[in-house]
């Protein structure tokens, strides 16, 4: 009964009924390097502690800030400096040698980009590179072959679409794809890879012009699927599409923010309702209820890099681990433009939508609402432990400032974190990797909740790379109040190996892993390894603390009562004293 209490007295005083983050940027980054706008995620030294990419001065150089376990947590480890701002950076191992290199495309004189590799060596990346071809807009990152090797897509400055095929030669060959499509790829597009057919093979959706298009992987071939084509919704700005699995029946869902006026104003968040080949609409009320204020997405105004980095985008994540993703953007006052902040917005049970979720915002979030100038932000596990926490790129006065917010909130949730790595060099390696970054793995998993009722959740392995999307190089699933264990884990890659969908399922995973999977040979799913690392929950250490707490308390009880004890036999010893003394008077 007194560890009951005691464990709910502990739970009462840590557990808030609401988030709030704590600025811990001076712990995390080294005194002066806290400053540029982020870029990208990757593992480049090989170890467990993700590392981030930043750009500064204006985006001509490039920074490298390793992630470690002692303070500060980000070191730095490369500088790059370019003549031409940077406008992208994609993280990937390009030529298969399981060191992660930097696919970085620069801004020309008068339109587009220049695209370049800067090769990884021995866990570190060579700044010098060669200009390898030029695109009219931002490369999209997809495995089109199947030889687990990322390759790129994307407009030639003529229009023409192609699609540029690496090799582990360093050399990139180019084949056409514009005989198949009547369009171009929109200047600022978000496409991406999504199970469109439910099949555990990661398909294509590429944003063009005047609709989106659908290319289905059939037995490992990209093919378009015209009467599959998705128009978009009549609006003034179509921004960034992300696609999550919203109400965990398993299938990805299409999430576009739009506005609807050319100040962003009127703005609202769009999900596609593939039964109805529609549009709906998730949220449309930006009205702050504590002040009246009406806010809208933020315009990417200003200088290349911005224009390049800021397009709206909802980066998704499961902040509060209740198992349904999140979201967190920028937003701007309709009443002061130069007002923007970063906010929260929280995946909610809705009773009359065709999904059953909704989204609301959550206006003051400690910490969070408290960046002035906000101008992008991403969710960042910073101590690896199954909790994210946020990143945000402020601009006051020209001057930029990454943030670094630390999840205080205590969660008695479970989680699952899975890494898939391209296996390409599992043996015989000149170096030990711990993963490197791959697009397409599809991760899914299938559980049983306490009253019975059963989940199941998809994740697909950093799906976008133009316009920095700042995806997490895992996937991270939120368990919420579960412990029980995970009945199935599915893992596919997207080879072309038999013409088949290459997958593999474990059973009765432990809840609060991190899995990393190793798909070599990627054609043997039978020989594929799983890695496991457990960490203890939050609930755990508390249930320590109360043990603790509740074995001091009975010692001093114990010495209370002892003492007690001692001093009612002095007592008496000193009544016996003084009856003797007396009778022998």
């Amino acid at each position: 009964m007194i560890f009951k209490f005691c464990i709910y007295l502990l739970f009462k005083f840590l557990i808030a009924d609401a988030l709030k983050f704590e600025e811990i940027t001076n712990e995390v980054f080294p005194l002066g390097e806290d400053i540029g706008i982020i870029a990208a995620f990757g593992h480049f030294n090989s170890d467990e502690y993700t590392d981030v990419i930043s750009l500064q001065q204006g985006g001509n150089k490039l920074q490298l800030l390793r992630g470690s376990e002692n303070r500060p947590y980000f070191q730095t480890s490369l500088n790059c400096s370019f003549g031409n701002v940077i406008t992208s950076v994609v993280p990937g191992d390009y030529n298969g040698d399981s060191a992660l290199d930097l696919l970085i495309t620069l801004s020309r004189v008068n339109d587009g980009n220049d695209v370049k590799v800067l090769w990884g060596v021995n866990g570190t990346i060579d700044c010098k590179s060669d200009i390898l071809f030029s695109l009219s807009n931002q490369p999209f990152v997809v495995d089109f072959n199947g030889d687990m090797i990322p390759d790129i897509i994307g407009d030639d400055l003529d229009g023409k679409r192609y699609v540029w095929i690496s090799s582990l030669e360093k050399k990139f060959s180019n084949h056409s794809l514009s005989a198949k499509v009547r369009q171009r790829m929109r200047k600022i597009h978000s496409s991406g890879l999504i199970d469109l057919n439910n099949d555990m093979a990661p398909d294509i959706l590429i944003t063009g012009e005047y609709y989106l298009e659908p290319w289905i992987n059939n037995g490992g071939k990209y093919v378009f699927d015209e009467t599959a084509k998705i128009s978009y919704k009549n609006a003034s700005y179509k921004w960034q599409s992300t696609f999550v699995d919203m109400n965990l029946d398993g299938k990805l869902d299409h999430i576009m923010p739009v506005c609807f006026d050319r100040k962003c104003q009127e703005s609202a968040v769009l999900i596609w309702n593939n039964n109805n080949s529609e549009w709906e609409t998730l949220l449309n009320d930006f009205k702050n209820p504590n002040d009246g204020v009406v806010w809208g997405f933020k315009l990417p105004i200003g200088s290349t890099l911005v224009m390049a980095a800021l397009p709206v985008t909802l980066r998704a994540g499961d902040v509060d681990m209740d198992g349904y993703p999140d979201f967190v953007t920028v937003l701007q006052s309709k009443k002061t433009a130069t007002d923007a902040r970063a906010v929260l917005m929280k995946n909610v049970p809705c009773n009359n939508c065709s999904s059953g979720r909704t989204i609301e915002i959550n206006w003051n979030v400690p910490g969070l609402s408290d960046i002035p100038d906000a101008q992008i932000a991403a969710f960042f596990d910073l101590f690896e432990d199954g909790t994210l926490d946020i990143l945000v790129s402020s601009n006051t006065k020209q001057e930029w400032k990454i943030h670094a917010l630390r999840n205080t909130e205590i969660f008695d949730s479970c989680f699952l974190k899975v890494l898939v790595l391209h296996g390409l060099c599992h043996h015989n390696c000149t170096t030990d990797p711990y993963g490197v970054n791959q697009p397409g793995p599809l991760v899914r998993y299938n559980m049983t909740t306490q009253d019975g009722k059963p989940l199941v959740s998809t994740s697909i392995q950093l799906s976008q790379s133009a316009h920095f999307p700042l995806q997490l190089p895992y996937s991270l699933f939120g368990l919420g109040q579960t412990p029980n264990f995970i009945d199935v884990l599915t893992v596919s890659v997207p080879a072309t190996f038999n013409k088949s969908v290459h997958k593999r399922e474990w059973v009765q995973i432990i809840p609060n892993s991190q899995i990393v999977v190793i798909p070599h040979p990627p054609y043997d799913e039978r020989k594929w390894v799983k890695k496991l690392f457990v960490t203890p929950s939050h609930l755990v250490l508390l249930t320590g603390i109360a043990l603790v707490g509740t074995c001091v308390f009975l010692a001093l009880l114990v010495a209370l009562l002892q003492w007690k004890e001692r001093r009612e036999d002095k007592k008496e010893k000193m009544q016996d004293a003084y009856r003797f003394h007396f009778d022998a008077m």
